[in-house]
């Protein structure tokens, strides 16, 4: 079984505690144990069979990245789910990158084109966001999946049956997840570092939710008060509108 929110294995755990920047000292996959980690402690190595037994080595700093990681993959899984059962793709306000699923008419899905789309270009009536003048594909293609796998099968919550599980939209996930790493930190959800469904209603909600001028849209000033903000809202010590206040100053 595979998860798109939790990692199943130790290893997969060593991956997220990388992404995230947590010292994982003398800790390394193993190579005769797959799945496992070892690590060199005090002379002798050490085998870790499960997730929990990294995450109780690693202490405190592992445990908060790793719930940092499954809120996050939850809610970008989420609004991908979403995208992939309207036909629909994933869009951020601040950077105009696009997530756009590759989907035969049956329903056999190829994996994601990665483009990057204007804001206005979606938002005005007259423009096809898709549209070769519009749209630049030349950035990447996300193309690896199982073989006759559909878009349908694409179940964001909860343990996966390997055979369907899209590698391109775990793929697509991390990409997500580490762009808003490296621009907001962890703490962060998708919806407050803008991304949300390709369509122009979806679009313009977010960037009300922001506070985002769609005429003059970048990148906040100050990526760090986003996840302050998205922090505070998931301890709930603050409000949506104080989350949204702490977003627009």
């Amino acid at each position: 079984m595979k998860s798109y929110i939790e990692p199943r294995s130790a290893a997969e755990v060593l991956d997220v505690l990388d992404l995230y920047g947590v010292d994982t000292p003398g800790a390394f996959p193993s190579t005769e144990h797959e799945g496992c980690v070892e690590v060199e402690m005090a002379g002798h190595t050490v085998l870790l069979e499960t997730p929990d037994s990294v995450k109780m080595l690693f202490g405190d700093d592992a445990a908060a990245a790793l719930r940092h990681h499954a809120s996050f993959r939850k809610d970008a899984a989420e609004i991908m789910g979403a995208a992939l059962d309207l036909g629909d793709f994933l869009y951020n306000v601040y950077s105009g990158e696009a997530f756009i699923p590759d989907t035969a008419p049956d329903g056999e899905f190829f994996g994601f084109h990665v483009a990057h789309i204007p804001l206005t270009a979606i938002i005005e009536e007259d423009a096809d966001p898709l549209s070769p003048d519009v749209c630049d594909y030349g950035l990447d293609f996300i193309g690896e999946t199982n073989e006759g796998v559909a878009a349908g099968d694409f179940d964001p919550s909860g343990e996966v049956d390997d055979g369907k599980f899209l590698t391109a939209a775990d793929w697509a996930l991390c990409d997500i997840e580490c762009s808003v790493l490296a621009t907001f930190g962890a703490g962060c959800s998708p919806a407050l570092a803008g991304w949300t469904l390709g369509d122009p209603e979806s679009i313009a909600e977010t960037c009300a939710m922001l506070g985002v001028d769609i005429a003059t849209v970048q990148a906040p000033d100050d990526p760090a008060s986003v996840a302050a903000a998205a922090k505070a809202a998931a301890k709930g010590t603050g409000t949506t509108d104080e989350a949204h206040t702490a977003i627009k100053h």
